[in-house]
């Protein structure tokens, strides 16, 4: 299989899963996406032996361009690499693979073009050697692009990849702008877009989009065809209060399919928790998300945990799927879940350490305890509150050493 194939089949994947890839990824003829799939789970972590469980530290939206970022992801102990950049909206995943301006010389996905979705693979160079007159004259100088070195160096044998971007440029069911809508798809290998967000090189100018350009809907079907494994990974709402998300969009394209997992409620420091819980108060599941985006610093860091039994990139996808995973501010091992469960009576959760608990639901904090563990009774149906009344259940817990670090479970459903 030539470098082209191996792209346009999303194959580096493949290498890292062993998994079947779908060509509809990639395709131009919109794909055919099963509807027939489970829904989002309602009772997650149900089944981990929790004496058994790896944590793994990731994050479904963290960028990555140069050695010196990957560094600080490394260092913080991170087990699996997601990459989710963009301009274009590709996987950066095998690492080993990325260069200097790798997609600018290696281009093989579609883009929008005056309009139609067309086949690659795309020549920049020769593209923007007919365009120089309409160049920055200090930019075109330096043209033809050429590929320099390696991004980065080998990662670790213990730290595991999986294919991700960050997708924008959507358009609505009445076909106008999305606005600032993105949405990340951890385990897809799904690209979309050009360099050339800014149109700093007149490409935009010139008809070809710089995002997916389609509605929301195909393209959130694309990065589901995309998927490396058909029961492992989806597709994440990005940091809704920057965005300013209209929450309607916000529900539908939950209801879309089962495969948009949830939205991020940590980014870069920004919580979107008001966004979650009223989310989570229609009785939709809805997991969370913990992302730095492009911040690195400790103070303003997410990271998501996750709860697996075997260290595999299909068992990581497959706890995203599942919800089997928490959230952290920092990440940085102050805090840790050693229990959560919900047996459809009472919500329990544990942490290695003492911790402020607080069980959040539809009412707000319904109860608040320090040690080192919590229960929580769902009150019986037919009284003043009820299930029907908390709708849902999840637990925030503070260390109690004052390092900072908040844990967050994902939302038990009660009704």
């Amino acid at each position: 299989m030539n470098r082209r194939e191996f792209m346009m089949l999303g194959a580096a994947g493949v290498v890292l899963s062993g998994a079947k890839m779908s060509y509809a990824s990639n395709g131009v003829a919109a794909p055919t996406v099963k509807r027939n799939v489970p829904q989002r789970n309602r009772n997650p972590y149900k089944g981990l032996d929790w004496s058994k469980v790896m944590r793994i530290k990731t994050t479904s939206h963290g960028h990555c361009t140069s050695q010196k970022m990957l560094d600080v992801y490394l260092k913080r102990g991170f087990g699996l690499m997601a990459m989710s950049n963009y301009y274009p909206s590709a996987p950066y995943v095998p690492a080993s693979k990325m260069t200097k301006n790798y997609y600018i010389m290696h281009h093989e996905h579609p883009v929008m073009v005056n309009g139609k979705l067309t086949p690659g693979p795309f020549d920049w160079n020769k593209i923007l050697d007919g365009m120089k007159d309409k160049i920055d004259p200090k930019l075109a100088s330096k043209l033809p692009f050429k590929e320099g070195a390696p991004l980065f160096k080998p990662l670790p044998k213990n730290v595991l990849e999986a294919p991700n971007a960050e997708h924008h440029g959507f358009k609505l069911d009445n076909g106008k702008f999305a606005g600032n809508l993105h949405m990340c798809a951890p385990g897809s290998s799904y690209a979309s877009g050009t360099f050339d967000a800014r149109n700093r090189y007149k490409t935009y100018s010139a008809g070809y989009y710089y995002g997916s350009g389609e509605k929301w809907r195909t393209a959130v079907d694309r990065m589901i065809a995309g998927l490396i494994h058909e029961d492992g990974g989806g597709v994440t709402i990005n940091h809704p209060t920057w965005s300013k998300l209209n929450r309607q969009l916000m529900l539908d394209i939950l209801d879309h399919d089962p495969r948009v997992l949830g939205i991020e409620v940590l980014e870069a420091g920004l919580s979107s928790e008001h966004y979650w819980d009223w989310a989570l108060a229609t009785g939709r599941q809805c997991f969370g998300f913990f992302v730095p985006d492009w911040s690195i610093k400790k103070d303003i860091f997410g990271v998501n945990v996750l709860c697996v039994e075997e260290h595999t990139v299909h068992a990581c996808l497959k706890a995203y799927r599942e919800g089997n995973f928490y959230g952290a501010a920092h990440g940085l091992d102050e805090l840790a879940f050693t229990h959560l469960s919900f047996d459809g009576k009472c919500v329990k959760a544990s942490t290695d350490k003492p911790a402020r608990f607080e069980v959040v639901t539809a009412r707000g904090v319904v109860k608040t305890v320090e040690g080192n563990d919590v229960t929580w009774d769902v009150v019986p149906e037919g009284s003043r509150t009820g299930p029907r009344v908390d709708v849902f259940a999840r637990i925030r817990a503070t260390a109690a050493d004052g390092c900072g670090e908040v844990l967050y479970s994902q939302p038990f459903m009660l009704v």
